[in-house]
């Protein structure tokens, strides 16, 4: 996704969880009719259409991942606003959440979305299995494509395999740190946090048994580490 302005990727992010909540693929027997309609000497047609459908199941996917990673309420509000399309009003009175605070969380869904539609993975994201594994499957499918089709420029090509070499290399670390002895505080923080990427450094210092300095600390240190091996 190419966006030059805030409102043009809220705009794309509202888009793609529109069609999460209301998606219609292409039925097998539809594609072969286009195929035949478009004819051998209208591949480029095809290849876009191709292409068209290949993001949008990549974008719902990249969708369904922030939405596995919402909280309970997070996905009422979710369904309720782009599946049912009902008013902040009408789900704040459901959730007892007024409905400024529900604007707030339509916010920070649509710039986590943003972000992720663009192969980034925010900051405070960077425990989030499921969002790794998405951006890793995501980045898969899409430079599978461009090599088979040999329509993209080489240098998009090459950041796109830059960034999936990065998310693969995170997403076997936190693999790694999940299936490890968490005998090692450092270890057993990183595994409470990927575990529960919600919980505070408070509910943490209780469940890990460390000081809020430490967990802090192996927390900042990772989310640094990696953030930075991530081309921008």
């Amino acid at each position: 996704m190419d966006s030059s302005t805030p409102k043009l990727k809220f705009y794309l992010a509202k888009k793609a969880l529109a069609h999460f909540y209301n998606n219609r693929y292409w039925k097998p027997e539809e594609l072969a009719f286009l195929r035949d309609f478009f004819g051998a000497n209208d591949s480029d047609r095809m290849w876009k259409l191709k292409m068209r459908l290949l993001c949008e199941e990549n974008d719902d996917m990249l969708v369904g991942a922030v939405v596995a990673d919402a909280s309970d309420e997070e996905q009422i509000f979710l369904h309720d606003r782009y599946r049912l399309n009902l008013s902040f009003v009408n789900i704040g009175m459901k959730l007892s959440v007024h409905p400024n605070g529900l604007q707030r969380w339509r916010d920070k869904f649509l710039a986590e979305i943003a972000s992720l539609l663009e192969y980034k993975l925010p900051m405070t994201d960077i425990f989030s299995r499921n969002k790794v594994e998405a951006l890793v499957y995501a980045l898969e499918r899409v430079i599978a494509f461009h090599e088979e089709y040999g329509k993209a420029d080489s240098a998009i090509l090459d950041a796109l395999k830059m960034k999936l070499g990065a998310y693969q290399n995170l997403l076997f670390v936190l693999r790694q740190i999940l299936a490890a002895s968490p005998e090692n505080i450092g270890c057993r923080i990183i595994q409470t946090k990927i575990l529960n990427q919600k919980m505070t450094v408070e509910e943490m210092e209780r469940r890990v048994g460390s000081t809020h300095t430490t967990i802090t600390s192996y927390i900042r240190r990772f989310q640094n580490q990696f953030c930075q091996q991530i081309p921008a």
